[in-house]
């Protein structure tokens, strides 16, 4: 019974990016940026939800000293900026692409038109809303309980792709970078890679990793 009602909530996840895909396609604009280059930044005016076509977003934060905390990656087929939109405030974090991206622009206006006379984009909104705070309550309880070794290891397969029996990963965040999404420091993210390429669990190169034996990956580290 859990394994079909599971079943049943991805399908109605997929069913839910389908259709917030096909509405962004419809009544967006699509925009190009290069690396590097700010989508929106902290205090902007929101003006309107993001979707993204290709590329690779990051969602950070300024801190005190200055540097800026990764919070959360939003990739291919993805959404972001919606939640400011929605309740009109001023853009708490900034948006930077990691790559060179395409992004698709649902105006704001229309956004909010959507989400107030759409049942269907209403709901496929909410769906996808609670499945990221669930995504986000278990990022959360990933860093509070887990080792940073076990950390890092699931940080990473969120980049992978399979290829064959690995997993091939381009890493386009700097050691410090990925010390501030995994809560520890760079030393550690440093060390923790180069420990796992002398076990031969992995290999590893500038800004490339290939995980050798995903299959036992985690039990190995």
């Amino acid at each position: 019974m859990d394994q079909w009602n599971e079943l049943a909530d991805l399908h109605e996840r997929d069913a839910s990016k389908q259709m917030m895909e096909a509405t962004f396609r419809r009544h967006g604009v699509i925009q190009s940026f290069k690396k590097n280059e700010f989508v929106f930044q902290e205090n902007d005016a929101p003006r309107g939800a993001y979707f993204v076509d290709s590329g690779l977003i990051k969602i950070s934060q300024s801190s005190e000293e200055g540097q800026g905390i990764t919070l959360f990656l939003r990739y291919e087929g993805e959404i972001f900026g919606n939640a400011e939109t929605l309740i009109n405030i001023p853009r708490k974090r900034y948006a930077k692409c990691l790559v060179d991206s395409q992004i698709i622009i649902l105006d704001k206006r229309k956004f909010l038109e959507l989400a107030k006379s759409d049942a269907e984009f209403s709901h496929s909104l909410a769906v996808l809303s609670a499945h990221r705070l669930l995504q986000t309550q278990k990022m959360v309880e990933t860093l509070i309980c887990r080792p940073v070794s076990w950390r890092l290891a699931w940080f990473l397969l969120q980049l992978g792709r399979p290829v064959e029996a690995r997993v091939d990963i381009q890493v386009p965040l700097s050691h410090e970078e990925i010390s501030y999404v995994i809560g520890c420091s760079r030393q550690t993210v440093t060390e923790t890679l180069n420990k796992w390429r002398e076990r031969g669990l992995i290999d590893y190169a500038k800004k490339r990793i290939v995980i050798l034996h995903p299959q036992r990956f985690f039990s190995d580290i």
